[in-house]
């Protein structure tokens, strides 16, 4: 298996929802949450490690994406030019998705998972 989904409970400020948490080897820094049930084919890609970080030191982003980890709960502070949400969700369930991601791609390991055999054209650099 190189890649997975896994429902991700939510609380919204619309109320409780069940988002799509998704990862791929091939793209292994990042997390994607589909927010389909707030909007079709809404997603946001959030970087793996931040993720990581704020479950350790307990906040971690700066700008359009705060993740914040205290007791039980995970807030994600999303921020875009047309306004701003939270989404809170079970600290377990991010941890087990994290745990998921690890199983697939070992941190520091993440360079090993790309194909760098499309990359043909860079001004200077011999491959």
């Amino acid at each position: 298996m190189d890649a997975f989904t896994m429902p991700l409970p939510a609380l919204l400020e619309t109320g409780h929802t069940t988002l799509a948490a998704s990862y791929r080897a091939d793209d292994p820094w990042a997390i994607t949450i589909g927010f389909d049930a707030v909007q079709p084919g809404l997603k946001w890609t959030l970087s793996r490690e931040l993720v990581a970080d704020a479950l350790v030191y307990g906040q971690a982003g700066v700008g359009d994406l705060n993740v914040t980890a205290r007791g039980d709960l995970v807030i994600l502070g999303l921020s875009t030019p047309d306004g701003s949400a939270a989404v809170v969700l079970r600290r377990d369930e991010v941890a087990d998705l994290l745990h998921r991601t690890f199983e697939l791609v070992r941190p520091g390991t993440e360079p090993a998972c790309l194909d760098w055999s499309d990359i043909t054209d860079f001004p200077g650099v011999t491959l």
